[in-house]
């Protein structure tokens, strides 16, 4: 099944070729029909497909290299159908380095140029076929959805046999095929009885092409799948701290592929975390924040053959791949942390942080590959895995070397370094262009480093962000365009911003999101709101309607932080004042660290807010009493309007009169801003005589109740206790 879905764009290819002759005629009867194939034998390239011809008449190595082929095999799959037309192909083509690619691709690959020059030949000769383009790159992505209830083996073998059953699912898709490429084509473009037979040479050529190349694509896929399984394995079980079962795996793949790059990396990093932290304690631990490796105490000498074993690896790897050493450079350093060596460690640091912009497209050139995995996309351990590989090559979150520094920094005392290293990171991020996977990176600081990234902007959660369909919701909320709003309800304006707006849709997996980059804006003022832009929603065909959670990173030139939406904040800070498991304890114990830079704890915030609390138009404090002797209710312009001391945003607070969990008398204020030393709440309610209001207090460290009490014409606060 994996397999199957793994090769869905070479599949579709042939799926599209076997179903375009029309509804109900099978390809065997077109194999006999009267249109005669392109002549592939006696082939001479003209000017314009000469260069990439020729570049696949490279003469191989004598022993080819799989991820290479796999590359290659993607990578022209690829640049057939996201070019825009012939020149930008051809020119694809002509670039790629052939020399570690079996003879055996490269003789069937090249089958396909005469039939993509008469293609070019047709588009020059007849005006009306301009877009003669789109028929080639149609025939490689056009039936990606029919692909996926196909057996490959099947479909070959319906091929051959000439009996559509044999396909597993072909002979039953027909009717589903009829717009398929080239009948589709044909129809859009009504061609003259002339032209259709050509455009029929073409179509039975490239059925004969696709019947050569299908089995030597799988067959070296295969062996691909094969590599996949056990250096998957060394991905999962390093990060999951199994590091002796990673060193295995890993040891498995070298055996028979001894410059694989990625394994080479992960036995290297399996035999640092083997190390163990004798060196280092307090850096021990970098590989996978919360995890334990299943090292055990060993003697000094088994320590420095560990990681002299890791440094001659990577020595090797740097050797082989100078032009992707970045992530043997983040390595090396970890190996010089663990040896008290520091300035070195900074060193080879540095070094990475400039090598991985510059090496970004050879480090990632494996990440087609990657994705034509689609199986990775049906399961969280998938997608973890897809999340670890991109780490690795593009430099994220524990392959960062800034934020490593970061850390090191942090736990050291040097905040002010830190904060820099952090900016530095995101500065390089943001200079590759991947944003993506800016979650890791956040979701690294705040497990690493969270006393350090959140005084970055103390006030993140008095900063809502929400979405709003651009058409008139009383007709339709089915858009794939939004409105991104930011309320700015701190008193801090953010100047330069750029905001990448997180979108959790409906099927997705519990922590994943769809990234989307919003337009820059100059500021967003204190107590305002501000329209950000219109951004289009490009995530697997979702709307509006199927976004289900919200949220924000922003940026500024000394700023990063969340923006929340207020329904999540909420939902987070209710739910977290309910939990006492032990996986919430270290979320927890990060905020008690925090706390503890500031010297507050529950119970100095107790005081603060029994000390600091006001409720507007209280007779103690001299004004005007809010009680109407007629009604017998309380009245401040229809509110009630509470003051509370500004320490509490340390801990992120929302409110609510009565409990959240009371769907029937929560209410949250209608108004809730920072101002000076104070938070100001106004509620629209209207307290009456002789009423008890209890106004809570939520957060994921600390959550308050605090009694309102509304008697002889007076406010007053009854109680205020910790309720968690």
């Amino acid at each position: 099944m994996e397999q199957k879905k793994s090769h869905k764009g070479l599949i579709a290819s042939i799926i599209i070729i076997v179903v375009v002759c029309g509804a109900g005629t099978w390809i065997w009867h077109s194999l006999h029909s009267e249109s005669k194939n392109i002549d592939v034998d006696g082939y001479t390239p003209s000017e314009e497909f000469k260069p990439a011809f020729e570049a696949l008449n490279t003469k191989p190595e004598p022993k080819y290299d799989i991820e290479e082929t796999v590359r290659i095999l993607n990578g022209m799959e690829a640049a057939q159908y996201q070019s825009t037309d012939f020149f930008a192909f051809l020119e694809y083509m002509a670039k790629q380095d052939y020399s570690r690619v079996p003879a055996d691709v490269l003789e069937t690959k090249k089958k396909l140029f005469p039939i993509l020059q008469k293609m070019f030949e047709l588009q020059q000769q007849y005006d009306d076929l301009d877009d003669i383009w789109m028929l080639a790159r149609s025939a490689t992505s056009g039936a990606t959805n029919f692909a996926e209830n196909i057996s490959p083996i099947g479909l070959l073998s319906a091929i051959f046999t000439g009996n559509p059953a044999d396909a597993g699912g072909v002979g039953i898709g027909l009717n589903e095929a009829k717009s398929a490429a080239f009948e589709q084509y044909e129809k859009d473009k009504k061609l003259k009885e002339s032209l259709k037979k050509e455009i029929d040479q073409i179509r039975l050529s490239y059925i004969e092409y696709l019947s050569d190349y299908a089995p030597i694509y799988f067959k070296y896929m295969n062996e691909w799948d094969a590599l996949c399984l056990e250096r998957d394995k060394a991905y999962l079980d390093i990060y999951s701290g199994r590091t002796t079962d990673a060193y295995n795996s890993a040891s498995k793949v070298l055996d028979k592929y001894p410059t694989n790059r990625e394994a080479m990396l992960l036995k290297a990093l399996s035999l640092i975390q083997m190390a163990g932290p004798e060196n280092k304690p307090e850096f021990s631990d970098i590989q996978a924040p919360a995890l334990q490796t299943d090292s055990v105490p060993q003697s000094e000498a088994k320590h420095e053959e560990h990681l002299s074993q890791a440094l001659a690896i990577l020595d090797n790897y740097t050797e082989l791949y100078p032009n992707r050493s970045a992530p043997a450079l983040v390595l090396k350093g970890l190996i010089s942390l663990k040896e008290g060596n520091i300035q070195k460690a900074m060193s080879s640091f540095d070094q990475s942080s400039a090598e991985y912009p510059r090496q970004a497209a050879a480090l990632t050139d494996m990440l087609d590959s990657y994705k034509n995995r689609s199986y990775l996309n049906r399961s969280s351990e998938g997608k973890y895995l897809l999340k670890l590989y991109r780490s690795t090559m593009e430099g994220y979150g524990m392959f960062s070397p800034n934020l490593i520094k970061a850390r090191y920094y942090a736990d050291n005392g040097n905040h002010d370094k830190s904060k820099e290293e952090i900016f530095n990171h995101f500065y390089r991020r943001g200079n590759q262009g991947v944003y993506d996977c800016l979650l890791s990176d956040m979701q690294y600081c705040e497990e690493n480093m969270y006393s350090i990234f959140k005084q970055l902007l103390m006030e993140q959660s008095f900063i809502d962000v929400s979405v709003e369909p651009t058409t008139d919701w009383l007709v339709s909320k089915n858009d794939d365009e939004v409105k991104v709003i930011i309320n700015n309800r701190s008193d801090v304006d953010l100047e330069n911003v750029r905001i990448f707006l997180c979108l959790h849709y409906t099927d997705m997996y519990t922590d994943e999101y769809d990234v989307v980059k919003c337009p820059s804006i100059n500021i967003i003022r204190h107590h305002d709101k501000t329209e950000v832009g219109v951004v289009k929603l490009n995530y697997e065909d979702k709307k509006y309607n199927d976004i289900t959670r919200i949220r924000a990173i922003a940026m500024t030139d000394d700023k990063i932080c969340w923006i929340d939406n207020v329904d999540y904040k909420y939902v987070h800070a209710y739910e977290a004042s309910r939990k006492n498991t032990n996986a919430d304890k270290q979320e927890q114990n990060r905020r008690k660290a925090f706390l503890d830079h500031f010297n507050v704890d529950s119970q100095s915030l107790l005081s603060a807010i029994t000390t600091g609390i006001r409720i507007y138009g209280d007779i103690k404090r001299g004004d005007k009493s809010l009680w109407d002797n007629v009604t017998g209710v309380f009245t401040s312009g229809g509110k009630l309007e509470v003051e509370l001391p500004r320490i509490l945003t340390l801990i992120d607070p929302v409110f609510s009169l009565h409990q959240l969990g009371d769907k029937d008398n929560a209410l949250r204020p209608k108004e809730d801003y920072l101002a000076g030393s104070n938070i100001r709440l106004k509620f629209d309610y209207k307290p009456r005589e002789g009423e008890t209001i209890p106004l809570y207090i939520y957060s994921d460290y600390v959550s308050f109740c605090i009694t309102l009490n509304f008697k002889d014409g007076k406010a007053s606060v009854a109680d205020i206790k910790i309720v968690n």
